[in-house]
């Protein structure tokens, strides 16, 4: 009886950790961690760094969090540390079969700094609005929505699309379309692959920057996300 018990807590709680698919890429979706539940992940990108993202579910439907960029950690330079950034999203709906979820939030995290410039080249969402829908056929889902945050001396507003298709909780494949707007310059086309090794732990391959043009500089990233229980 006793191991009966034990085997049904452990089955509950790995339930309870079940990791969310909060982001594709770049672009956020609809997706939300559990109340008490949240998410640590790090990214390693091209010529050493790294921005690590915790985030937390004290109330449902509303996670909060932060992240720090560390470039040159992996390095025989001096790392450089990059001002934290603050993180926030509520699930305000949860969706339909025909109406996708919608959730709103805020994420202060940008990319690829320009020490030449002083900040990053690539916008952080800022202030969104994004929607999540299962299209077509179980598994395969597409993320859109809206954004606006001060870039350079400007606020800007762009779209942002993505599909991904999950195979058996195990694989999924992604693909999504950012910063659409005026700006060609950081419009990015990004595809990536997460491999779902436990409950706990994800593994993304990121192919950022795929080439629109001779312009665009095409890198790879890794990504590895922890879910975890606080309370």
């Amino acid at each position: 009886m006793k191991k009966i018990l034990f085997i049904i807590a452990i089955g509950l709680f790995a339930n309870q950790l079940k990791s969310a698919m909060i982001d594709l890429i770049n672009i956020p979706t609809a997706e939300v961690v559990d109340y008490g539940v949240g998410e640590i992940n790090v990214r390693l990108y091209h010529s050493g760094g790294m921005v690590t993202r915790i985030i937390f579910a004290p109330f449902n439907r509303f996670n909060f969090g932060g992240s720090l960029d560390i470039e040159k950690i992996i390095s025989k330079d001096t790392p450089t540390i990059r001002d934290p950034q603050f993180y926030f999203k509520w699930r305000v709906f949860d969706g339909t079969k025909n109406f996708p979820a919608l959730a709103l939030g805020y994420d202060g995290q940008g990319y690829e700094f320009s020490s030449v410039l002083n900040r990053y080249t690539l916008p952080a969402k800022g202030i969104f609005l994004t929607f999540t829908l299962n299209i077509f056929v179980s598994g395969l889902f597409t993320d859109f929505g809206v954004n606006l945050v001060k870039y350079g001396q400007e606020n800007k507003t762009f779209g942002f699309f993505g599909l991904r298709y999950m195979v058996e909780e195990m694989l999924a494949f992604m693909v999504e379309y950012e910063n659409i707007g005026n700006n060609n310059d950081v419009k990015k086309l990004n595809a990536g692959l997460r491999f779902t090794v436990s409950e706990y732990l994800n593994i993304d391959f990121v192919f950022k920057n795929i080439p629109l043009d001779t312009e665009t500089e095409f890198n790879r990233q890794i990504k590895v996300s922890y879910c975890y229980k606080f309370f």
